[in-house]
């Protein structure tokens, strides 16, 4: 899996605001427990480095796009106001296998005993 630059970062924020229709996105990346994150106070999604490293561009994508559906839905949780709009712009199918590949990327790393509680 090829590391992710800055550009990437951009190019990816620039899909993430076409498929959510938000007018900008404030990523920060950083060593952390967690996948990803919403910071509702600073309206910030905040990714772990170490996951950005190890799925794909696509999947990347998801993840950014999952956090800005927290967002636009004011939910912190995964109830049916969250997967209805997830839903609206992701097919079953495809949150499925990107989900995979985030649980994938988990076992390969060092983040696997915090994040897998998750699954």
């Amino acid at each position: 899996m090829k590391m992710t630059t800055k550009i990437d970062i951009e190019k990816i924020k620039s899909k993430v605001m076409n498929l959510t229709k938000v007018d900008s996105i404030k990523i920060s990346v950083k060593k952390m427990k967690a996948i990803a994150y919403y910071d509702w106070e600073k309206d910030l999604i905040v990714i772990n480095e170490e996951i950005i490293n190890n799925v794909s561009e696509e999947c990347l994508t998801y993840i950014i796009v999952h956090e800005v559906v927290h967002k636009l839905t004011n939910t912190k949780g995964h109830g049916a106001k969250f997967l209805s709009k997830l839903l609206s712009i992701y097919s079953a199918d495809e949150i499925t296998k990107y989900e995979m590949e985030i649980y994938y990327a988990i076992q390969k790393s060092n983040l696997k005993t915090k994040l897998l509680q998750r699954y």
